[in-house]
């Protein structure tokens, strides 16, 4: 993200939800790295699937249609309050993924707003790699899956339903979809699209292995993201994760070699003929205040962490 997005998506935060606050982070756990004082996280690009759910399609979006969005991607650098990068040398053994459902609100030509609600598949996981595995390309080694079988969950949550997407097309006509590079997806064209979301995370667990001052109640994770199609500084993704931690079609079959998925759902072009519509993202994290948590549920926060849970016709974006 560009210092000048960075700058207005923290402006704009800050008047929604307060300050940022610092977490006291252990980068590596029980490792070698020092703690220290997190504000934010800034994220390597990722990538973002859109599904719809019941009648609603990509091609068409009428008011009040549904939608269901997935997104992973692995950290590019933790930062402290001016937004400096610290902590280690191998911020990527962090990553995340997460689920959310989403209603458009707003179509105006080639413009749609669409508003986070409840329901659906809703989850955030952060997860820590000693040995990061994580494949933009083939969607894969965001936590555990078969390529991967040594993530930590360090944190978890759920979406609340107070986060925006905002999408306009800046050109229909279609170019490659992987512009990154190699073209991987040799068969699949995209729009050009461009995008801003924001997505908060009310924290439920953690682990204090890796959050040793514990995390105070009501603390949560602002998202600020920003969409792209097509994609230009990470590869689209063949796969997602499900609320299960199960693997779910993306971009499909690429050229890559690893674990894949075999169904291509985002069509021959990305925005006009497939089920699903794909997104490069680029995203960056702060610790605010979101909403307050009752006293019974932040002693649980703090006392138990995830060290029980280890043990037991109109046109979307044209």
């Amino acid at each position: 993200m560009g210092p000048h997005h960075k700058f207005l998506f923290s402006a704009i935060f800050m008047m929604l939800t307060g300050a940022a606050h610092a977490l006291v982070v252990n980068p590596d756990g029980p490792g070698i790295d020092p703690a220290i004082d997190v504000s934010s996280m800034n994220w390597a690009p990722g990538n973002a699937l859109l599904t719809p759910v019941g009648n609603a399609s990509i091609f068409t979006h009428h008011l009040g249609d549904v939608f269901q969005s997935y997104m992973h991607a692995s950290l590019n650098a933790l930062e402290n309050s001016n937004g400096v990068g610290i902590g280690g040398s191998a911020p990527n053994r962090w990553a995340y993924i997460a689920g959310y459902r989403e209603q458009v609100v707003s179509t105006v030509g080639n413009n749609v707003v669409l508003d986070t609600i409840g329901g659906g598949e809703n989850f955030f996981r952060l997860y820590f790699d000693a040995t990061p595995n994580a494949h933009a390309g083939n969607g894969t080694g965001y936590g555990p899956d078969a390529t991967n079988a040594d993530p930590v969950l360090v944190l978890s949550g759920m979406i609340a339903a107070r986060g925006e997407t905002a999408i306009s097309a800046l050109r229909v006509a279609p170019g490659s979809l992987d512009q990154s590079g190699v073209d991987n997806y040799p068969g699949v064209a995209s729009i050009t699209a461009v995008g801003t979301g924001a997505m908060s995370v009310i924290i439920e667990s953690f682990d204090p292995v890796y959050f040793s001052e514990g995390v105070p109640a009501g603390l949560g994770l602002d998202f600020q993201i920003m969409f792209n199609a097509p994609f230009t500084q990470a590869d689209p993704s063949s796969c997602f994760k499900n609320g299960a931690n199960t693997l779910i079609n993306g971009a499909g079959p690429n050229t890559l070699d690893g674990l894949e998925c075999g169904v291509n759902t985002v069509g021959s072009i990305n925005g006009i003929d497939g089920t699903n519509l794909i997104f490069m993202t680029d995203t960056s994290t702060s610790f605010t205040q979101i909403e307050p948590i009752s006293e019974p549920m932040s002693s649980a926060l703090l006392g138990i962490g995830l060290v029980a849970m280890r043990a037991g016709r109109r046109r979307i974006p044209r």
